[in-house]
């Protein structure tokens, strides 16, 4: 299996590179990287939310979702795989933005990761929503590949772990809501039944 990564992953990019990249895509593919970058329109977009009374718990399984995906990719899972990306690995090959630090490691991708997983959340909660911002999370992941920042591996395996992290966010907003809520409807019961025996 690494061997088969080995081998394809290099392939599947530097054929990307020869095949696709060109003058006329590549400034739609650098902004719509640069929307994704450390999770910003995802942010944006799980905050505004908050402030919506329908659409208040679905912005916090948002928010939830980005801050499990730093702490699960930035925070563990690059730094014990470590992985170089193909800019560092390649350094010949042109960039069209700036090449990061080689201590900015590539594996699984960052933006893969926060995009799909915030893209799961809107998908579960408005299936609307969720459409675009699945077409726009992969084109998120595809333009991670255009600019030779990550393997393909990089961004499936970011895609896969994002499903799953917007899957468990939702399911732990929902469990925190329905117990508040189950508090508060046992509080009201308890506190008119006190008011009829006072009666």
């Amino acid at each position: 299996m690494d061997f088969l990564i080995l081998v394809w992953d290099p392939d599947i990019l530097f054929w990307i590179h020869q095949h696709i990249v060109n003058s006329t895509l590549t400034p739609g593919m650098i902004l719509i990287s640069n929307l994704a970058n450390r999770g910003g329109i995802w942010i944006a977009i799980g905050i505004v939310l908050c402030f919506h009374k329908t659409y208040r718990n679905t912005g916090a399984a948002v928010l939830l979702s980005i801050c499990m995906v730093i702490l699960v990719g930035d925070g563990l899972l690059k730094h014990l795989v470590m992985r170089l990306r193909p800019c560092i690995e390649y350094p010949w090959v042109p960039m069209a933005i700036h090449t990061p630090s080689p201590h900015d490691y590539s594996f699984p991708s960052g933006h893969s990761f926060v995009s799909f997983a915030s893209a799961t959340v809107l998908w579960k909660r408005n299936k609307r929503w969720g459409m675009g911002a699945g077409v726009f999370a992969i084109c998120v992941a595809f333009s991670r590949l255009y600019l030779f920042m990550h393997y393909p591996s990089d961004v499936v395996v970011g895609a896969f772990l994002g499903i799953g992290i917007g899957t468990g966010s939702i399911f732990l907003v929902d469990c925190i809501h329905k117990k508040r809520r189950n508090h508060f409807e046992t509080a009201n019961a308890v506190k008119n039944k006190s008011n009829i025996c006072e009666k």
